[in-house]
């Protein structure tokens, strides 16, 4: 029996052909889907997702943050603009939904909360200031989130995984270009890391950082 039968699965998708897939698949295994609207990097836009999800289904018991942009350019010929663009595509909008998912897990009386970020959040790469900058800070503010969670007695969880070089995925690792030598792990191996920090296996577990990258960062 699938673990998403009679389920209720909310997606809100920065692609929208990557959500109608993600989507389609949560139908299939019998789970009851709510779709979003591409939300913006403000606060209205994620403050209104949430109200809209508890409004129709009553509480958010947990949410899955994985968001991504590949940015690539040289230090050279990147100005600020572009630079903020690049880390607001993912560092700023994990913090908004960050700040949101706790505040919606805390009215449920706790809950969890995993982000998705790359391993350039613990690695260097060459022409990736802005994703390696956002990358890093959506796992630090994470750890801070975790921390301030814990420290408030919410029963709310906050951890990251980090994933490696993804198959099938040449538009945030084109033509293998950046970490050409990782190992590729494939979607299901990350949405594996994903599940087990959202099962009471890792109950005791918060503030984690677990990298999804058939041992790249352990090389």
């Amino acid at each position: 029996m699938s673990q998403l039968r009679d389920k209720i699965v909310v997606i809100a998708g920065i692609d929208n052909s990557v959500g109608r897939a993600v989507s389609a698949v949560c139908r299939r295994d019998g789970a009851v889907v709510m779709d979003l609207p591409v939300l913006e990097a403000d606060e209205t836009a994620w403050r209104t997702a949430f109200e809209t999800c508890e409004t129709a289904h009553g509480r958010v018991d947990l949410v899955v943050n994985a968001l991504h942009a590949c940015r690539i350019g040289g230090i050279a010929e990147t100005g600020p603009v572009d630079f903020m663009a690049g880390f607001d595509a993912i560092g700023r909008q994990a913090w908004l939904c960050q700040k949101f998912a706790i505040a919606a897990l805390k009215r449920a009386g706790g809950g969890v909360l995993v982000h998705v970020t790359t391993v350039l959040a613990r690695v260097a790469a060459a022409d990736c200031a802005a994703m390696c900058a956002a990358a890093r800070g959506v796992l630090m503010s994470s750890k801070s989130a975790a921390l301030e969670c814990a420290r408030a007695k919410d029963n709310v969880i906050v951890s990251t995984v980090l994933a490696g070089r993804i198959e099938g995925d040449p538009d945030h690792w084109p033509d293998g270009r950046l970490l050409p030598r990782a190992p590729i792990v494939t979607p299901a191996d990350v949405a594996d890391g994903v599940y087990f920090l959202v099962t009471d296996g890792a109950a005791y577990m918060t503030g984690v950082e677990l990298p999804v990258d058939g041992g790249f960062l352990a090389s």
